[in-house]
């Protein structure tokens, strides 16, 4: 009877835990970011600032790639000065093939001295148009360099980004299963979970080193308590990147963590 009792409390304490803790979890919705408008007949020039204008939003690159002073990125290689060593890093490819592959087949190459890991960033959630890419190809090429991409330029890879009508939200609302919303809300670009290390510390055998209540936290605080041989902000700034305060729900925030802790 009294063990009985025990488990009763017990129950009755998490539940309750879970419930405070998720009145400080934004239960708003929000859209994905909008499409910028991108007319066929831009200019090189015109290129260039919309391009530098989806690199620190929409795409995201500066949560894991510096460029210079910007950025939180330490995971990928510094994009300053880009486009004056783009056409040099792989013998034979110019600097456009470089910077396009790059964004839609990034792990073909590897600079050395880094890991694997950077998304194909035409697909969800990013899921940058062909248009964009463009965009950001000139920005990228006037780092040091002469852009000479336009939006007629033709990439081998252009056609598996979704036209910008059919991208969905990256992760938003509906009932998925935990390791669904892992991926969604991109927690595989930086975690893995096979021992291996990436931007962010192995999430293998968690539940054998934190409580839920403390894997929570990483979550909801993650620069509380940072893992030794890792630096602190990179994962705030990739969650506020992607929005995921403002898109998670409780019960969603409450399913990753109970995956997380039987891992």
């Amino acid at each position: 009877m009294k063990q009985a009792l025990k488990i009763f409390g017990f129950t009755i304490v998490v539940s309750v835990f879970y419930w405070y803790v998720s009145l400080w979890v934004p239960q708003k919705r929000t859209e994905p970011p909008e499409d910028i408008e991108i007319g066929a007949n831009l200019t090189t020039e015109e290129m260039i600032p919309i391009g530098e204008e989806i690199v620190a939003g929409k795409g995201t690159c500066l949560t894991c790639h510096t460029m210079g002073d910007h950025g939180t990125g330490l995971r990928f290689p510094d994009l300053a000065g880009i486009g004056a060593i783009a056409g040099e890093r792989v013998a034979g490819q110019s600097d456009v093939y470089y910077l396009a592959e790059s964004m839609y087949d990034p792990n073909a190459y590897v600079l050395e001295g880094y890991v694997a890991g950077m998304p194909n960033v035409a697909r969800p959630p990013i899921a940058l148009t062909d248009q964009e890419i463009l965009t950001v190809i000139a920005y990228l090429q006037s780092l040091g360099g002469t852009p000479t991409v336009t939006m007629d330029t033709q990439l081998e890879w252009q056609g598996q980004a979704p036209a910008s009508q059919d991208v969905a939200p990256a992760a938003v609302g509906g009932n998925r299963d935990a390791e669904t919303l892992f991926a969604a809300y991109l927690c595989n670009t930086c975690h893995t979970l096979d021992g291996t290390v990436a931007a962010g510390p192995t999430l293998q055998g968690l539940g054998e080193r934190m409580s839920r209540a403390e894997i929570y936290e990483s979550i909801v605080d993650p620069d509380a308590t940072v893992t030794e041989g890792f630096v602190a902000g990179v994962m705030t700034a990739m969650l506020d990147a992607t929005g995921f305060h403002e898109q998670v729900s409780a019960s969603e925030l409450q399913a990753l963590v109970d995956y997380l802790a039987s891992l």
